[in-house]
């Protein structure tokens, strides 16, 4: 089924992506973005999957309506003023323009730790773009930077959260998601973190890395997944509760 099909709940029309996978056990259902996506072993029908949704229609629901409010409350036009999030902390947007001599159309990105202040600053001749491509353009500045600081912080900290629980992993990688703080492979032991961790606080960041840690033991979320991620985060519902409350902070 492709992205540009929908399954309509409560008169609103969600775009849906159903997949089969040879190594799927279960249904499985999530959001990436403002898309439902369904995963299900290659014997279960669409009709079947179609089915799973609509016995699930009011969290489907909510969890749309959720992300849809979000993304209007927290899309970034990146003007001065504009909030911000590093580390969990508030930090207020500072946007300047310069005279470009060099003709270079690279933009200065500037963390001010000691004010709570993100400094962008970017060439005169951006000003000339429509507002959505200047947006497009920072955006992709920003991205890098987050990027780039959250594998700094997480190089020391899944190593440090892999010894603590003995439990191996291969290797992490990260990436732009926005619909999932992170992900794990158990058979490969490889984990996957948004980029986005960085706007979080660090204990919430500790709790993502040792959720997908656990997976790699129990590829579920069973009883005894959650079991095993309390016994080192034992205020892990806490913790939950308040990412699904405040994770809206990391879209842009």
């Amino acid at each position: 089924m492709k992205a540009t099909q929908y399954i309509t709940i409560k008169n609103t029309n969600i775009p849906i992506v159903i997949r089969s996978f040879k190594t799927s056990k279960y249904l499985k259902m999530y959001f990436k973005a403002e898309t439902l996506y369904i995963s299900k072993p290659k014997y279960v029908s669409i009709k079947k999957a179609l089915e799973f949704v609509k016995e699930n229609e009011e969290y489907v629901y909510s969890r749309y309506m959720k992300l849809i409010s979000t993304k209007e409350r927290k899309t970034k036009t990146w003007t001065t003023g504009e909030t911000f999030y590093f580390k969990g902390e508030e930090y207020k947007v500072v946007v300047n323009s310069i005279d470009n001599n060099q003709k270079s159309m690279r933009i200065q990105l500037n963390i001010d730790t000691n004010n709570k202040v993100l400094n962008i600053t970017y060439p005169k001749e951006l000003n000339s773009f429509s507002e959505e491509e200047k947006k497009q353009y920072i955006d992709k500045g920003i991205k890098k930077l987050l990027k780039y600081n959250t594998e700094i912080l997480l190089e020391n900290k899944v190593t440090y959260w892999s010894k603590i629980t003995q439990i191996p992993y291969k290797e992490f990688k990260v990436n732009d998601a926005t619909s999932k703080f992170g992900s794990c492979i158990p058979k490969t032991k490889v984990l996957h973190f948004s980029s986005r961790l960085i706007m979080l606080p660090e204990d919430k960041i500790d709790a993502i890395i040792v959720h997908e840690l656990c997976h790699i033991v129990h590829p579920n979320h069973s009883k005894d997944f959650y079991n095993l991620v309390k016994k080192y985060i034992p205020n892990y519902d806490e913790i939950n509760k308040w990412l699904k409350k405040n994770g809206g902070i990391i879209m842009f």
